[in-house]
């Protein structure tokens, strides 16, 4: 997650950079264009004789009319552009926090279940472990001759002198 995180950070610089130096091209441009017309127009005035001279400079008024008019539209295209592109990067740095917080909260939630999920397991474990201690214990002491079959009874040798086990006594312990 904080690897697309970067990537999408990354990206978004890079398309703001990518922007900023359109724009300051397109500045240079204008700033370029704006001069050159001008001197254009200060060149054409000082050859051409006084009749044509009002005509060409009519024709160079509206031109360069027409010219800074469309300079002005693509300045303001411009900046619009960019406003909605710094609105879009903000909804990316937004996008990328989201994911990054919710990345986290998965992160945790699955911490938390692999911990209750293995201490679950250790003690399932442990109490498997005590059952079959208790199994091998009957194996033992069947094995043994200490607990055995009567018949259809099951026999126990307590010893010559059983003990009592319990609070009450109900138990015998047993003895090899």
């Amino acid at each position: 997650m904080a690897t697309v995180a970067q990537e999408l950070d990354r990206r978004s610089a890079q398309a703001l950079q990518h922007i900023e130096n359109a724009a300051a091209n397109l500045h240079q441009s204008v700033t370029r264009l704006d001069s050159c017309g001008e001197r254009f127009a200060k060149t054409a005035l000082g050859v051409i004789g006084s009749e044509a001279k009002q005509t060409i400079t009519h024709g160079t008024g509206q031109a360069v009319g027409e010219i800074q008019q469309q300079l002005l539209q693509a300045a303001q295209t411009i900046h619009s552009s960019a406003q909605e592109m710094e609105a879009q990067r903000k909804g990316l740095n937004a996008a990328r926090r989201s994911m990054l917080w919710n990345g986290l909260g998965a992160l945790l939630i699955g911490s938390m279940l692999a911990a209750g999920g293995t201490g679950y397991f250790a003690w399932k474990s442990t109490q498997d472990i005590a059952q079959a201690k208790f199994g091998s214990d009957i194996l033992q002491a069947t094995q043994s001759g200490t607990l055995t079959r009567c018949g259809d009874m099951l026999c126990v040798k307590t010893g010559k002198k059983p003990q009592r086990y319990g609070q009450n006594g109900e138990y015998l312990l047993l003895r090899d």
